[in-house]
């Protein structure tokens, strides 16, 4: 078995050096003393900042790597702080949702799953643009997380089913604009999402409807669409699509409106193998119930991407939009 990193996204460094990400570069006004003292607060519940630091301490005494990532003017090393602290708050949200949904995994199998990857050398790594590896307690609490990941997909994907719309547009702006219609408008999702679909090509005025209002068993989402598994129901979520030519850039923002998810269905899989998708969907099970209970993270380190359950520098530099529609069409 391999531990996945799941949905890397790059995030952009905002401080100077990994001293003032820690000790409090970009720690302005509006946090609260218990979300200063934490890297974050997760329903309430604080993420240890001394096992944040801890980590990060760990990580540039063993690799050589992380150490010229915070030597080099400016330090290329805080976007790797920021995945630390991620990890930490996964692991907390982990933690709460395995207790709610009374999933557990034995210390023998976590011990198991380090000591192969370990032997292996395959280490998962500190994101992109590092090759940083995941090691020591830091890739222990990794394991037991990856573990609960797959435990809690395979409890859950057969029986969650989503009720949703959704549309394109054609860059980060136009997905804006259409996430802020929809905010504003619910009970007019359909024509706005049809008339996106129409102006970028994606369906001919005679398909009004059929990307309305439609129904999937979560393992039926189409692939291109399965970010949606972290988004709460009642949300507006965009995000890039890539080109299926492979040159890895975005062709479209897909746009989608979550308007309900039930999760304890009749079992809607029939027969079909979803050990393959388990794993990711238990993670986007985590993202979904960090939404539902609130991440409030230290700002020192940036800020809480909702739909994947990232650290970003700042607002602008998101990879995804999120917003709730607070009244139901």
């Amino acid at each position: 078995m391999t531990i996945a990193i799941r949905r890397p996204i790059t995030v952009l460094a905002a401080c100077a050096a990994v001293g003032a990400l820690v000790t409090g570069c970009g720690a302005g006004p509006g946090g609260t003393a218990a979300q200063i003292s934490s890297a974050a607060l997760v329903g309430g519940h604080p993420v240890s900042l001394q096992t944040v630091q801890q980590n990060i301490t760990d990580v540039l005494a063993d690799s050589a790597d992380a150490r010229k990532l915070q030597q080099q003017k400016p330090s290329a090393f805080p976007p790797v702080a920021r995945t630390i602290a991620q990890y930490a708050v996964w692991d907390e949200v982990t933690n709460q949702l395995a207790a709610k949904m009374g999933v557990t995994v034995g210390q023998d199998k976590v011990d198991q799953l380090y000591n192969q990857v370990t032997a292996s050398g395959q280490f998962p790594t500190l994101g992109q643009p590092s090759n940083i590896p995941v090691k020591g307690d830091l890739l222990k609490t990794f394991a037991k997380d990856n573990l609960l990941w797959g435990q809690l997909g395979t409890k859950q994907l057969g029986s969650t089913v989503y009720t949703l719309s959704y549309g394109a547009a054609p860059d980060r702006n136009g997905a804006q604009q259409l996430v802020d219609k929809i905010v504003a408008h619910p009970e007019q999702h359909g024509a706005i999402l049809d008339a996106a679909m129409v102006a970028n090509g994606g369906s001919t005025p005679s398909d009004k409807g059929k990307t309305i209002d439609q129904t999937f068993p979560a393992a039926a989402v189409p692939q291109a669409l399965q970010p949606l598994w972290g988004a709460d129901a009642g949300t507006v979520v965009a995000f890039p699509v890539q080109d299926q030519s492979g040159s890895g850039a975005p062709s479209v923002w897909a746009v989608v409106y979550v308007q309900k998810i039930q999760d304890n269905v009749r079992s809607s899989a029939g027969g079909q193998d979803l050990s393959q998708l388990a794993g990711q969907f238990g993670f986007d099970m985590m993202v979904r119930y960090a939404q539902q209970v609130g991440v409030d993270l230290n700002p020192r380190f940036g800020v809480w991407e909702p739909l994947i359950g990232g650290v970003s520098a700042s607002e602008g530099e998101t990879a995804t939009l999120t917003a709730k529609v607070t009244s139901a069409p």
